[in-house]
């Protein structure tokens, strides 16, 4: 009688350990020990005692790929984390702006009226204007160069010097004279030969007491271009091709001077020659547009997705995957970067995602730009990354609903950005560096599906010489306590010897086979579950060897929806209560 009793309560283990982990919430080395296996006799049939188990965390089910793509945080917390490679540097680069040194040779013409001459009296403005004298010009093209607010160059010496021979025998001294230059020249000197004392105020050079006798000589001395600071005495125009001109002139007025003598002319002249060092722009403020050419920002393989990730019917439908994009840039200059980002499955591409354009922060804002590209810009990644560097991208869940197995961000166009000030070095090439991460916590979007499957098979060599009697089946059934925050749909299928689908020999009907959604992954809700397995062909219960189950967990599920809860490897939980396995009916067999 105790081996009768053995081999029926063996049957009936099997079909509840085979019947129940079709809720995929444990593994075939889950311990049910804890089950009371005694059996009752009752009229309609054979009963095992109502038993439970214990909390069943989805650690015990959902098996991670040893340095796979999906891990676990400190918190338990199931995410995407891969890191892209193969990034291509951008190294941008402003040739030098230079300027051929230049000599230029001028007589400046004094007029003298002929009052002047009888009286020896002059007015300087009216018979002495003031005269204008090139200096400098420059002409050349650079596309990448749109505008100039200041340069700073190599210090630049210029010589003017002033010969009055022409003038001397009348006027002896010139009391008070004013030479004026560009007024984007900012001047950091002026130096003269002792026939002068000259002062400087900005671009003008207030000059008093010049013998006449002898030539003046001044050294003027600059290291910056002040181009905001443009007048009639110098301009600089960018025009939209890239042509760049820039010209200097000086101005030179004599206010006061002593005449000593009648000039036999009206018309008379003092030399004047500029000598213009070579200039070479070293750096510069302004709006600038160099090549910023990136290959690519990078790609990563998928490798080592968990088996729930990876069947044909899985939606990886992510509440909210974020792609974190940092970009090194040794330039001050702020730039603009936007790409394509795609996902590809043996070799074919699965989704394609427009990344919008995004800013680049100048190297004096910030030397690193962080960039979270997500679906849902939240407080959360606002308070984290800063509003600015927060990007929405509303299907960027596309990429990773049929998991890829190779993801890429190429397409890439990137230009410094028109609307701000840069400062950059002219002939240098800078490094702007990107890189990117996927972090995607396995937080359901709406239309997510995953899918655990297995099986329990090697029953038949304890069960191969029993039967049920006509109309005989086995009743499972229990309550299901879950937090999981996904409602599950269980499926199971009778395998025969070798794994064979023997549905047409054992039926299984789930009758009650799906569990409620936990709306917020913490209050624990409760469904029935019932399973019945029955005979379809006589003799069929000798071909059994196991059970092949399959269990879906959707977001969406009978008009509920539970979005944006990050599956938790201890946190989420189910438990069975009151299982009941139950024989309706004979089972027909040698027990002795």
């Amino acid at each position: 009688m105790k081996r009768k009793q053995k081999r029926v309560t063996l049957l009936l283990a099997s079909l509840l350990v085979g019947g129940f982990l079709v809720t995929g919430c444990t593994n075939s080395d889950y311990d049910f020990n804890e089950i009371d296996a005694t059996m009752g006799f009752g009229g309609d049939g054979l009963e095992l005692p109502a038993s439970s188990t214990m909390d069943i965390p989805l650690k015990d089910v959902l098996d991670l790929e040893e340095n796979g793509s999906v891990k676990l945080d400190d918190e338990g917390n199931y995410l995407f984390q891969l890191t892209g490679s193969g990034s291509s540097e951008a190294n941008p680069k402003i040739e030098p702006i230079r300027l051929e040194g230049r000599s230029y040779n001028a007589n400046i013409p004094i007029s003298l009226s002929a009052s002047a001459k009888a009286t020896r009296s002059l007015t300087a403005s009216s018979v002495i204007p003031e005269v204008k004298e090139k200096m400098f010009e420059y002409h050349g093209v650079d596309k990448s160069v749109k505008s100039l607010t200041k340069a700073n160059m190599k210090p630049v010496t210029m010589k003017l010097t002033l010969g009055f021979s022409g003038i001397s025998s009348v006027i002896s001294k010139i009391k008070k004279a004013t030479l004026t230059l560009p007024g984007y020249l900012s001047l950091n000197r002026v130096v003269g030969d002792g026939n002068d004392m000259p002062t400087l105020t900005n671009s003008r050079i207030d000059i008093a007491d010049i013998s006449t006798s002898r030539d003046l000589v001044l050294t003027i001395t600059s290291n910056e271009l002040l181009f905001s600071e443009q007048d009639a005495y110098g301009t600089l125009s960018i025009a939209e091709d890239g042509k760049i001109d820039m010209d200097g002139y000086f101005g030179l007025k004599i206010d006061d001077f002593e005449l000593t003598g009648t000039p036999s002319t009206a018309n008379m002249s003092i030399a004047a020659k500029v000598e213009v060092e070579n200039i070479e722009l070293t750096s510069a403020t302004g709006v600038f547009d160099p090549e910023v050419n990136f290959g690519t920002l990078g790609e990563v393989d998928v490798t080592g997705v968990p088996d729930f990730l990876s069947d044909d019917n899985v939606v990886a439908d992510l509440a909210n995957p974020q792609i974190l994009l940092t970009i090194n840039n040794e330039m001050d200059a702020a730039a603009t970067v936007k790409a394509t980002m795609a996902a590809t499955k043996n070799g074919q591409t699965t989704a394609s995602v427009a990344l919008p354009e995004m800013q680049i922060h100048k190297n004096s804002v910030s030397p690193t730009t962080q960039i979270c590209i997500c679906r849902a810009k939240t407080p959360e990644l606002v308070n984290q990354y800063g509003d600015a560097n927060v990007y929405a991208v509303s299907n960027l869940s596309t990429l990773i609903n049929k998991i890829p197995d190779h993801v890429s961000i190429g397409n890439v166009e990137a230009r410094a950005d028109q609307s701000q000030e840069a400062t950059v070095e002219f002939g240098k090439p800078y490094h702007i560096t990107p890189s990117y991460k996927v972090y995607a916590p396995l937080a359901f979007g709406k239309d997510a599906v995953i899918e655990y499957s297995d099986q329990f098979d090697g029953w038949n060599d304890d069960i191969d010489d029993l039967e049920l009697s006509e109309n005989t089946y086995v009743r499972l059934t229990a309550d299901a306590i879950s937090k999981v925050p996904a409602a599950l749909i269980l499926e199971a299928t009778p395998l025969g010897v070798g794994g064979a689908d023997i549905s047409n020999l054992i039926e299984v009907n789930i009758k009650k086979g799906e569990v409620s959604a936990s709306t917020d992954g913490e209050t624990a809700v409760t469904s029935p579950l019932e399973v019945e397995i029955r005979e379809k062909v006589k003799g069929g219960l000798k071909q059994l060897d196991g059970l092949s189950y399959k269990v879906q967990g959707k977001a969406t599920h009978n008009g509920t929806t539970v979005e944006g809860i990050t599956l938790n490897a201890n946190k989420h939980t189910l438990k069975l209560n009151n299982i009941k396995v139950k024989l309706v009916g004979k089972i027909i067999g040698d027990f002795n």
